[in-house]
């Protein structure tokens, strides 16, 4: 009986996909840095190769487990449900002192955080997991980044380990609980490059911080037989469950629900996404919109189309305390779609200082420690 390839030789092949990848970065980048002038080509591609250099260490240390998730219970013949959960504005990274803001956040309370927002949708109606599947939107905002000040918040190497890390343990813990879990990912502005977006990115939206996160969560994932992740360039994208349509963005493009914290202006956003039906045949049938980026998460039906924006991962930060927002109500979308109903049964998984003090989620997902290790 023929034996299947050593841990060493799987090893290998996962170092060289890894390089394969980060080469044809490199070549993208040559090719976008010649279009530039001499001397901004020159300064963008020497960030740009730093970079690489440090996610690739990390990007190798990730595919580098050997642990792979199973599920192990009871699959219907056919799929009569589908659990939808919105991931967005987590902020991993940003490192808030409780000098300096109401609540501390920091590797601890973002693990925490996250292994409260999994273990809720782990739990969510498992009389009928055996004919659910489970879809993540992870749509954007998912690092701190260094937008306001470069030298706020942990440096991106940290930030982006740190989002791996509880990104890989909790998608991979809802592979044990799911019968199929698939990632559908859009990228936002904290995680936007400021090398090559220095303001907020309106062409090549994808060249950013977070679809390179994204993108090694796609390698990680591949060997995870029932793990889908796709992860689309461009800046919104559309999916069908059901023979229904929905459309998911970050929300600072595209659509403009309203300002972070403040306003959700939904009779402004109706506008636009009439809008967007009526541009292009495609776009005709959607009737759930969803979005981050406000901080707020609501659902309204206005025109008969369906408008969910998400809560957030991280307390209220120096910028938003500046500008008058106090406080943040942490939480993360979830609802069930089945057939004939797109915006079904839906809960709000809340999250706050009950959940950064409870050390029992640290058997989900382990509190981050270091870059060494």
């Amino acid at each position: 009986m023929a034996r299947g390839p050593s841990k060493r030789d799987e090893k290998l092949r996962m170092e060289a996909l890894v390089q394969e990848i980060l080469q044809s970065r490199k070549e993208e980048m040559v090719e976008k840095a010649i279009q530039k002038d001499n001397r901004q080509a020159t300064d963008y591609l020497a960030k740009q190769e730093f970079a690489l250099e440090r996610m690739e260490a990390i990007a190798r240390k990730f595919s580098e487990r050997k642990w792979i998730p199973e599920y192990k219970g009871k699959k219907a013949k056919h799929v009569e449900r589908r659990v939808n959960l919105i991931l967005s504005d987590l902020h991993y990274g940003a490192d808030l002192d409780p000098k300096l803001v109401t609540f501390p956040f920091f590797a601890l309370q973002e693990s925490r955080r996250t292994a409260a927002i999994v273990t809720q949708a782990a739990d969510y109606k498992r009389q009928y997991r055996a004919e659910t599947e489970l879809e993540i939107h992870l749509i954007g905002d998912i690092i701190q980044g260094k937008l306001h000040d470069v030298q706020n918040a942990a440096d991106l190497t940290k930030q982006f380990d740190r989002a791996l890390h509880n990104l890989i343990y909790g998608i991979e813990f809802l592979a044990t609980e799911y019968r199929k879990v698939t990632v559908r990912t859009s990228v936002g502005n904290h995680g936007r490059d400021i090398s090559r977006h220095p303001e907020r990115a309106m062409q090549d939206k994808y060249d950013s911080n977070e679809f390179r996160i994204y993108r090694a969560l796609k390698y990680r994932f591949a060997k995870v037989p029932n793990i889908v992740m796709e992860t689309p360039m461009r800046g919104f994208y559309m999916y069908d469950q059901f023979g229904m349509k929905g459309v998911m963005t970050h929300g600072d493009t595209i659509f403009n629900p309203g300002y972070p914290g403040k306003v959700v202006d939904v009779q402004k956003l109706s506008t636009q996404i009439n809008a967007f039906k009526l541009a292009h045949e495609e776009n005709r049938d959607a009737i759930l919109f969803g979005m981050g980026h406000v901080h707020t998460a609501m659902d309204v039906c206005v025109g008969g189309n369906t408008i969910i924006t998400n809560g957030c991962l991280i307390p209220t930060d120096e910028y938003a305390q500046s500008i008058g927002i106090y406080n943040s109500h942490c939480s993360q979308q979830l609802w069930e779609t089945v057939p004939g109903h797109m915006f079904g049964d839906h809960r709000r998984l809340d999250i706050g200082r009950g959940e950064d003090e409870d050390a029992s989620l640290n058997k989900v997902i382990p509190v981050w420690e270091s870059l060494e290790g």
